[in-house]
């Protein structure tokens, strides 16, 4: 179908160049727009025949061949295989047919292009409700999101894992554009602005490796090197949260939630991933009232310094991942000292945690209470 207002925007232009008069019909035979503005809304005889029929031309001499129908040549406004429309130029046929085929041409391309644009838009419409649908419901309706996914032409059942980048001084939209046209960015890849600060990929992983979770954090580095590159040559900043594995869409939902829980609590110059901090997202998510029913009687044995001095203690070896030599550099002192200081913590709590993985787990947990990290 030819839109009107298109139709009409077509005659405003090309009116400029010719003086000849141009009538474009709609698929029942009516002008939809002309230059004679009379004779908009008239019906067209030769034009519903055309539109109806299967000749793509008539030459009209006079008003003899077809009442209301003057001089001229109708030709069929063809696009992508059907009958949208007529467009005829009023004159005489042997004179105007060059610029006949001309506007047929001009028209034709023109409403291609719109075609194109449109479904452009309703893609990318029914392309940010999708992500939306992902992201933003918790418990979206499974039917809706594979129905969507199958219009928007992604498979459910490939392995995928969210990156969210957090731009600081460059236009989210740029980063985005570049890693679209980047050689490891393909077709099922989910991509989306967000806003003007964040764009989220769920990046499709290769499954048919063995050592795909020992060298995923190889293969983003690999899909975000020209990014990582340009963003070095123009001395801009962005930073990036690596989520979790998923190949059901009903729980991307979750994995976008641990790029923002990335986003909120690690402390990573460029990029982080979630598995590096598991730890810490399953302490962050339990909820307080449990440990503090675990941890409260702790807490009050405790004097001051000593609640202090564990609180600073804990937090950089758990930074340092338990290494003296980092952790005292992390608290600008000797490493005697730490091991001083430590040494305190280790007999008040009857604890081992640089040597034994269940008292880690206890310092950690005990650390996010008195901290409040939850």
């Amino acid at each position: 179908m030819i839109e009107t207002d298109l139709a009409k925007k077509f005659i405003e232009q090309v009116t400029q160049y010719t003086q000849y008069n141009i009538n474009i019909m709609n698929e029942q035979g009516v002008i939809i727009a002309s230059r004679d503005e009379s004779r908009v809304g008239t019906f067209h005889e030769v034009a519903y025949y055309i539109v109806t029929g299967t000749e793509d031309m008539v030459v009209t001499s006079g008003e003899e061949d077809y009442p209301g129908v003057r001089p001229g040549i109708n030709m069929v406004i063809n696009i992508d295989g059907r009958r949208e429309g007529v467009v005829g130029i009023t004159g005489e046929p042997a004179e105007i047919k060059p610029v006949a085929l001309i506007t047929k041409m001009a028209i034709e391309a023109m409403l291609k292009y719109e075609k194109q644009q449109e479904e452009i838009r309703r893609r990318r419409d029914k392309k940010e409700h999708f992500t939306n649908l992902l992201i933003h419901v918790e418990h979206s309706d499974p039917g809706e999101l594979r129905s969507m996914a199958h219009q928007l032409n992604y498979s459910e059942n490939i392995i995928r894992i969210p990156i969210l980048c957090k731009t600081e001084d460059v236009k989210a939209e740029l980063i985005l554009d570049m890693l679209k046209h980047g050689p490891r960015h393909g077709r099922e890849d989910i991509s989306a602005v967000l806003n003007e600060s964040h764009v989220l990929i769920f990046k499709t992983m290769k499954t048919d490796s063995n050592k795909l979770f020992s060298d995923y954090k190889y293969l983003i580095g690999d899909y975000l090197s020209t990014v990582l590159k340009w963003l070095r040559q123009q001395e801009k900043h962005c930073r990036f949260f690596i989520g979790s594995f998923q190949e059901n869409f009903t729980q991307y939902y979750y994995a976008y939630r641990h790029c923002a829980w990335l986003e909120e609590k690690a402390v990573s110059s460029t990029a982080s991933f979630f598995y590096d901090y598991t730890g810490n997202y399953v302490r962050s998510v339990v909820p307080f009232n449990e440990l503090q029913w675990m941890f409260q009687t702790y807490e009050k044995k405790m004097n001051e310094d000593l609640k202090r001095s564990f609180i600073e203690i804990a937090g950089a070896l758990i930074k340092a991942n338990y290494n003296l030599v980092t952790a005292s550099k992390e608290l600008f002192v000797h490493k005697n000292t730490l091991l001083y200081r430590y040494g305190k913590i280790k007999d008040y709590f009857n604890i081992n945690p640089i040597e034994a993985a269940n008292d880690r787990f206890f310092m950690e947990t005990f650390y996010s209470f008195l901290t409040k990290e939850h």
